[in-house]
């Protein structure tokens, strides 16, 4: 948490959650994905630009004494790059000033964020320091991604990451399992390994989709429009995804919503994750439903 900007928690892109963090937004611009509840009746805010440099000045002045001073940096919370370049740009700048050793500055992004942005935008602000984005990816699948109303398609999701890739900025991937449900659990997989492998991103992160009480998620599975697949499904689905890619990333599965936690380069170490998830698999569903619950049951005191 940090005083005065937020009240309980903070959500971080996992590969930047070492990084220096800075407030710029609470919540998120959309907040209409089903699966989602973390914005789930918040109102999105930005904070106002003189209280972020305020900020910013504030965590130089406590680096003063210390032996270590942060380099990496990220811009909080849910898409920060829907803002102005402009506003973004004195954010970048005041980092730059204050800490002169700053390697790069992240965030969680949209790819509708992407595109909004002209190639312009991205140079200029990637020459300030923004170098590396979360997307939230989640499917490769065109159904999954409209019954979950995420507001993009592939075809969108993939023209936001070749605008990345012209203008050099890096990127990583978040993909959920789970999102197909019973019904479209294959092709969901399929479907999101074949757009992964057209694609760059120096980490996918791999979580599991859980179904929170504040998710509008939940009247479809309580009508039975989205069938949840099991503990079982969950890790059947990793093999067969892990099967599919192609590409050399960084594999990040360590997620707390994961049922084993994994990461290693892929493809260099690819069998060795698939010989642990299928030695996963061989548990009975009663036995992994049993270690789920204890894990969820210190999910708030870690």
């Amino acid at each position: 948490m940090i005083k005065g900007f937020y009240d309980k928690y903070m959500y971080t892109p996992m590969p930047e959650m070492h990084n220096e963090m800075i407030p710029v937004t609470d919540g998120c611009s959309y907040g209409k994905c089903i699966y989602c509840d973390l914005n789930m009746g918040k109102k999105f805010r930005v904070f106002d630009l003189e209280d972020i440099k305020k900020y910013i000045r504030k965590r130089a002045r406590f680096y003063e004494d210390k032996r270590f001073t942060p380099n990496k940096f990220t811009l909080l919370e849910g898409n920060p790059l829907c803002l102005k370049t402009e506003f973004l740009a004195e954010i970048l700048k005041e980092i730059k000033v204050n800490f002169p050793n700053m390697k790069y500055v992240s965030c969680f992004a949209r790819s509708e964020d992407v595109l909004r942005k002209t190639k312009e935008d991205l140079k200029y602000l990637k020459s300030l320091g923004l170098d590396r984005l979360c997307l939230g990816i989640e499917s490769g699948d065109d159904e999954v991604l409209k019954f979950h109303h995420k507001g993009v398609t592939t075809e969108e999701q993939l023209k936001a990451i070749r605008m990345l890739e012209e203008v050099g900025i890096d990127y990583s991937c978040y993909i959920m399992l789970g999102l197909g449900g019973k019904e479209r659990s294959r092709e969901h997989i399929l479907n999101t390994a074949k757009f992964l492998n057209k694609t760059n991103p120096f980490e996918i992160v791999v979580v599991n989709l859980v179904i929170f009480s504040g998710a509008n998620l939940v009247d479809y599975v309580k009508s039975g429009e989205f069938k949840r697949i099991s503990l079982k499904e969950q890790i059947e689905e990793e093999i067969l995804l892990l099967e599919n890619l192609k590409i050399h990333t960084i594999y990040n599965g360590t997620h707390k919503t994961k049922i084993l936690p994994l990461t290693t380069m892929i493809p260099d170490r690819k069998d060795d994750l698939l010989k642990l998830l299928r030695e996963e698999d061989k548990k009975t569903n009663r036995e992994l439903l049993k270690e789920e619950k204890k894990k969820w049951g210190v999910w708030d005191k870690e």
